[in-house]
């Protein structure tokens, strides 16, 4: 029976990190699968995505800015995958959502019928998760499947 993992990437070393220690942890060959979830909400995005003449304040934004972002961010994340790929030797298969990186974590989890969940920490303290919550918190909470948070 050939596992089948679910890697949630945010453009971030950490999540970079877990998908390459998981990769290095699991047969060869295991079905690795990579959602990115564009958060419309998100205040905080991948920095290399924003142009640098995007930062107006909001006075003065580029039309179709937003689609620029997501654009890059989409390409950035791709860059990230086959970076890894061609130094582990394996394939991912990318999944891009949008929407509230919690839920959708879990839903394509649930869709795809996936055996684990790999997310990595961001290192919130207490009071940091307490506040603003922790994608890794949910998910670990509300995953249909084990799911492993890689520090």
């Amino acid at each position: 029976m050939t596992l089948k993992i679910l890697m949630a990437v945010d453009g971030s070393n950490g999540s970079k990190r877990a998908m390459m220690r998981a990769i290095d942890w699991f047969p060869q060959d295991t079905e690795c699968h990579a959602v990115f979830v564009h958060a419309p909400d998100e205040t905080i995005r991948i920095p290399v995505a924003i142009p640098p003449h995007a930062a107006t304040g909001g006075l003065d934004p580029e039309p179709g800015l937003g689609r620029i972002i997501n654009e890059r961010e989409r390409e950035f994340i791709e860059k990230m995958l086959r970076d890894v790929m061609d130094s582990r030797g394996v394939e991912i298969r990318l999944h891009i959502r949008r929407g509230d990186p919690r839920h959708e974590i879990v839903r394509i989890a649930e869709e795809m019928g996936v055996d684990l969940i790999v997310i990595g920490s961001r290192g919130h303290g207490s009071i940091s998760r307490l506040l603003l919550g922790s994608v890794s918190s949910f998910v670990l909470e509300h995953a249909p499947v084990s799911a492993l948070v890689v520090r």
